[in-house]
């Protein structure tokens, strides 16, 4: 089930303005390792990679495209580096979080907090942000607090207007009467494949498309 609310279009001001003119979009992916690509066979494989060359024939301008994604980060290492994502003045931000945090027992309080904050730094830049929430894999399965991580992420994306992208949800629907199974999309119990990405950075595309 889909928690978080659609994304409204006075949230793509500047996606939207960018595909008029010849300034390229400047897109910052920044999260762990799902965004890094752990997993992947290589960087065109990463779903930034694959967002990126599935969203540019709409651009005139190009797209500009920062991976900030490390592998292990949880709430607290990103809360560091989010001054180095303001820094680069991106148009977008596409936020990747939630996953180490209950692997590396981070309280819970924590992360909401640190999460919340971090919003605050980023929307009062002007940039566009959206959230993509927690993988569907056995790890994050078998551990315990992760539910709570889960609907913890999607509660601050309401409380805050934020739009979130729910690939937890999206990658159970491509499981469903198909032979993708949670297993073949993350193969080590945790990362995503390339299939996995190719999925994720096509729907994510398609899905941030729709507001420009």
């Amino acid at each position: 089930m889909t928690l978080a609310p659609a994304l409204p279009r006075t949230h793509a001001h500047r996606l939207g303005s960018s595909d008029a003119g010849p300034v390229p979009l400047r897109l910052v992916a920044f999260g762990s390792s799902t965004t890094e690509g752990s997993g992947s066979s290589g960087p065109a494989h990463t779903y930034p990679a694959v967002m990126r060359r599935t969203m540019l024939p709409y651009f005139a301008g190009g797209i500009a495209l920062a991976n900030r994604g490390i592998g292990g980060d949880t709430a607290i290492q990103m809360d560091v580096r989010i001054g180095a994502v303001i820094e680069e003045r991106p148009d977008l931000v596409v936020w990747q979080t939630g996953s180490n945090d209950p692997l590396q027992e981070i309280p819970l309080a924590v992360f909401e907090h640190l999460t919340r904050d971090g919003i605050d730094r980023l929307r009062a830049t002007g940039t566009d942000l959206v959230l993509v929430d927690q993988q569907y894999c056995r790890a994050l399965d078998e551990c315990p607090t992760s539910p709570s991580f889960l609907a913890a992420l999607h509660r601050i994306a309401m409380d805050m207007d934020v739009p979130l992208f729910d690939r937890h949800a999206r990658m159970l629907d491509w499981c469903a009467g198909s032979e993708l199974t949670r297993d073949t999309l993350s193969p080590d119990g945790l990362h995503m494949a390339d299939r996995g990405y190719a999925l994720l950075g096509e729907a994510l595309a398609v899905w941030l498309l729709d507001l420009a």
